[in-house]
């Protein structure tokens, strides 16, 4: 297949991967609805207004479960009958799920790529790609999705040239312990020890510095992933680690970011001659 081709066939077979991630990412958040609901229902405090108009108080848990049942049912007719109807509701529901266990009760966001990425499918159909020209809307889909890294990234440039130019004193990302310190300060504030294996890896100081300054470039330029397949899994492969990371080194655990980030970009293409010989020999028995 060319790159067009490649292209197109690799959303068609992410597009029914999403929604049985959508199922399990469900789950996952009547998790967190549980954990959280068994906190003071009076320090909940929605942090935008959106959020206070929907859920002035924490839902119940009928309401929440129905929700989710609600867009599972969803998720699970768009597999047979695809509507954009139905997608931009899917979205929509994915966005009131999350509400009530992002931004409230200092709980941070951490859903944001995951809705986004139902939310850039919203047209994409896979029935109605019928060309290879199609590509161009996969690639506003990647380009979606990759562009929040690349912002990221290019503030943490911006932050770092306005530090050394204003001679702020602020540790910036350029210097030798500062990854190392990030961690300590994320560490300290969970109020949990540090492994005595994640010093001793901090110990390579000036290796740190060359890691981290080549993630910010990598998170930087993330974007031109969504034009070039083989940079696309580089991306892809580097995004996984890159939360890996932020999972076990920064207690930062964006929860399924990294499992989407495998399920949208992944280069299903890789498996098409598979798929393409088994076609054949249903089609032709008595062939070896």
């Amino acid at each position: 297949m060319n790159y067009k081709q490649l292209t197109v066939f690799n959303y068609k077979i992410a597009y029914y991967a999403m929604r049985v991630f959508g199922l399990y990412w469900l789950f996952r958040q009547y998790l967190d609805y549980l954990r959280i609901s068994r906190w003071p229902k009076e320090i909940y405090e929605p942090f935008l207004e959106v959020q206070r108009m929907i859920f002035s108080e924490y839902p119940s848990h009928f309401l929440y479960a129905s929700i989710l049942i609600l867009c599972a049912v969803l998720l699970v007719i768009t597999i047979f009958r695809q509507s954009w109807m139905l997608n931009l509701c899917i979205f929509l529901l994915m966005a009131v799920i999350n509400f009530p266990i992002s931004l409230n009760f200092s709980v941070g966001h951490n859903n944001h790529l995951v809705i986004l990425g139902y939310f850039m499918a919203i047209f994409l159909l896979p029935a109605k790609m019928k060309s290879e020209n199609d590509y161009q809307w996969v690639q506003y889909f990647y380009l979606g999705l990759l562009t929040t890294y690349s912002l990221a990234g290019m503030f943490k440039f911006l932050g770092i040239t306005k530090n050394i130019a204003l001679h702020s004193g602020k540790i910036t990302w350029i210097e030798r312990n500062a990854a190392k310190i990030n961690s300590l300060d994320n560490y300290w504030m969970a109020d949990v020890n540090v492994p005595e294996w994640m010093l001793h890896l901090y110990a390579y100081e000036n290796l740190w510095v060359i890691v981290t300054v080549m993630a910010i470039i990598f998170q930087a330029i993330s974007f031109l992933g969504a034009f070039n397949r083989t940079f696309l899994t580089v991306i892809m492969v580097f995004l996984y680690t890159f939360h890996w990371y932020t999972d076990f080194f920064v207690l930062a655990d964006f929860k399924d970011a990294k499992n989407f980030v495998l399920i949208a970009l992944f280069p299903y293409h890789v498996f098409y001659p598979l798929l393409r010989n088994r076609k054949i020999k249903m089609l032709n028995p008595g062939t070896s």
